[in-house]
């Protein structure tokens, strides 16, 4: 079972964008005594789990470039003496109908969202399979379930996300390694363009980073046992 209390000994291999959320599922796994490696983020990120009483090194890298983020995942697993968790957020939106949306839009989209995961996945496994066990959770949309007018790359992206996922855990799952989807709502953060505290204000109903930290915390603490494939979360009010 991967331990998930003070052990010291479980390194994660976290790829975000959406700061905000990022930083309270690190910290709060860093509350526990874990230790972590934070990809594409700012360095600031290193001072408030230092503060929180965790231990991380921030290395940027570009998720869709696959000789960076090769080589940042595999000093990653050489700080900390191995890979545990993967946590795939990486996310850019990158809006605009149909008929108007550029390829080179639409290819940007794709590289971070979905080619991004592929990436990182990909140069994580043989670290996953040298400890015998591991998780990985992507972050996935509400628009990986429905599609939305103007978000049809986006869409795209987080529909495929969740196709490669499901392939991923059917390949994996005989080497101890579980990959789960976590799918919110709308976040009441930055991302999308308008800023946490206009949709603070617009009467919309929205999740905090918190209700999504603690979910992909959630899953990441099932028994051996339990496998929380697909996790929905909305907004309640």
């Amino acid at each position: 079972m991967l331990e998930l209390g003070p052990t010291g000994n479980a390194e994660v291999c976290e790829e975000c964008a959406c700061i905000e959320i990022d930083c309270l599922v690190v910290v709060a796994f860093c509350c526990s005594g874990e230790k972590f490696i934070a990809i594409e983020v700012e360095r600031e990120i290193e001072a408030e789990i230092a503060t929180a009483g965790g231990q991380a090194l921030a290395l940027p890298a570009n998720v869709a470039d696959e000789q960076a983020i090769g080589a940042a995942v595999n000093r990653a697993a050489a700080e900390l003496g191995g890979l545990d968790i993967v946590i795939a957020n990486a996310g850019i939106g990158g809006g605009g109908r149909v008929a108007d949306l550029t390829l080179a839009d639409w290819n940007a989209v794709l590289a971070t969202n979905l080619t991004g995961v592929f990436l990182t996945t990909r140069a994580a496994l043989p670290h996953l399979h040298a400890r015998g066990r591991g998780q990985i959770i992507a972050v996935s949309s509400g628009a990986g379930r429905q599609g939305y007018p103007g978000m049809a790359a986006y869409c795209a992206s987080k529909f495929g996300l969740q196709g490669f996922m499901e392939a991923l855990a059917a390949e994996v799952k005989a080497d101890n390694i579980r990959c789960g989807i976590l799918m919110p709502g709308s976040i009441r953060t930055d991302f999308g363009g308008r800023s946490a505290a206009a949709k603070g204000t617009d009467g919309g109903g929205y999740l905090l980073p918190e209700d999504v930290a603690a979910s992909i915390l959630h899953q990441l603490r099932q028994p051996p046992h339990a496998w929380a494939q697909l996790v929905q979360l909305w907004p309640f009010s």
